[in-house]
């Protein structure tokens, strides 16, 4: 899907401000902009391809922000400051973007339910709803995973800070708002595979993931079994093809990029000679464990090694921009599946095994010599440590050893600092705290 370079939300703010069915009582609508308001079925399919261009606005700086902050990833130039110190000054995250993501997010919400249009029907209606309340929900859960509770803006706000004006909110409660949003959207949405654009499989994935988060194990299995159980996502082979080809069957959300419509992302990532600037690299220790033939086994493909003998990762490395990125794909299901059941209340060990080993398995990797007389931490070490090989460079690392309670004894073993449970969320970026007087910095920051 290619994403059209739109600010809806500002050209959206004045028809927030006077109503929809003001401006069409005062102005013909062949005097209208498609891209100015939503009056009509085309100006609102036109506002849900300006929040995937939010979207694909913010993606890559969540990924890398919450990467950095890990064991996985290391600026090029300090490659001897794994795991290091977080400071408002060096926030990153997205913070801002995600926000401006939720607020074109929130023109949809509160304007289509109006919309009169007799061309515009109800199906089609509740499928731009729906995939509005998905992308509000990723939006919020991007931001809870990285910052904690954040400010819940549930209305289109104007003007470059849409969050001004709102308290924070608790973590408890920002997952409430994100659990009431996918439910929203599982109403609403069809299961029509595609990989491109949110529908109830998308639905299901994240919620998966959202449960995983909260610790509710018997619905994260529930809904990663969904999506398992379709015929529609399997795991790819080799493992580079799920990241080399396009919307292959290993993917179920997906942002596309094309020449066109170019993913920036590889000059972070590339060297000079490859036409990139060389940014990030994958850490020197986590480059041995994939390339570990017990470890990383066919996960080795994810990089590839420069003349002066440094690897770059060439999971974005396409020259012409055209990388995805990929927000769920169904590698994550079988390992949250196998969490899932390592945890919930009558653990089922050896499913979680099974589940792991079939990652392994693909990723010709010799299974696990684990069974379930290993005993439950054994195992949910295990899954961590594939999640770490499996979903490297997708934003995952940082967010599951927090949220695993090991952050302490994994982080804070490479820098001390990092012992501090302050540090389990990444700070409000500075600039966003001094723009706004309702924006409280996270303790320890």
């Amino acid at each position: 899907m290619m994403m059209k370079k739109i600010n809806i939300a500002l050209i959206l703010a004045a028809l927030w401000l006077s109503s929809c069915s003001d401006l069409l009582n005062t102005e013909p609508e062949q005097n209208i902009s498609d891209e100015a308001v939503i009056v009509h079925e085309k100006s609102a399919n036109t506002a849900l391809v300006g929040v995937y261009d939010a979207l694909q606005g913010y993606a890559t700086s969540n990924i890398i922000g919450v990467d950095l902050a890990s064991d996985n990833v290391i600026n090029y130039n300090n490659q001897n400051n794994l795991v290091p110190d977080l400071t408002p000054n060096n926030a990153g995250g997205g913070f801002s973007a995600i926000y401006k993501m939720i607020n074109q997010a929130n023109f949809i919400i509160h304007l289509v339910p109006g919309v009169q249009d007799g061309f515009f029907t109800q199906e089609e209606r509740n499928q731009v709803l729906g995939e509005a309340y998905f992308l509000r929900a990723l939006g919020y859960l991007d931001l809870v995973k990285t910052y904690g509770g954040v400010q819940l803006v549930l209305t289109p706000a104007t003007g470059p800070d849409t969050h001004k004006g709102t308290k924070r909110s608790t973590a408890q409660e920002t997952y409430a708002q994100i659990g009431a949003d996918l439910d929203q959207a599982e109403q609403l949405l069809k299961e029509t595979i595609n990989r491109t654009r949110a529908n109830r499989f998308s639905v299901y994935a994240l919620k998966a993931r959202y449960f995983t988060y909260i610790q509710n194990w018997e619905q994260a299995e529930n809904y990663a079994s969904k999506v398992i159980a379709t015929a529609g996502f399997k795991l790819v082979k080799p493992y580079s093809a799920f990241f080399t080809g396009k919307t292959t069957d290993e993917s179920i959300f997906e942002l596309v990029y094309s020449t066109s419509d170019r993913n920036s992302f590889y000059t972070n990532w590339l060297s000079p000679a490859d036409g990139g600037r060389h940014d990030y690299i994958p850490a020197r220790e986590f480059v041995s464990l994939l390339l570990d033939p017990a470890k990383g086994g066919a996960r080795k493909s994810l990089l590839k090694q420069t003349a002066e003998g440094s690897w770059d990762l060439i999971q974005y490395g396409k020259p012409d921009g055209s990388s995805s990125v990929f927000v769920l794909r169904i590698a994550e299901q079988y390992l949250i599946r196998a969490e899932a059941r390592a945890n919930k209340a009558t653990p089922d060990l050896a499913g979680a095994l099974a589940d792991l080993n079939t990652i392994r398995t693909r990723s010709d990797v010799p299974a696990s010599a684990l069974t379930p007389a290993s005993g439950k931490e054994t195992v949910n070490l295990a899954i961590l440590e594939e999640r770490r090989l499996e979903l490297p460079f997708e934003g995952h690392r940082f967010v599951d050893v927090v949220r695993t309670g090991r952050s302490a004894t994994i982080f804070g073993a490479v820098n001390a600092n990092r012992k501090s449970p302050n540090f389990n969320i990444l700070p409000i970026p500075l600039s966003a705290i001094q723009t706004d007087a309702d924006l409280v910095q996270n303790p320890g920051y």
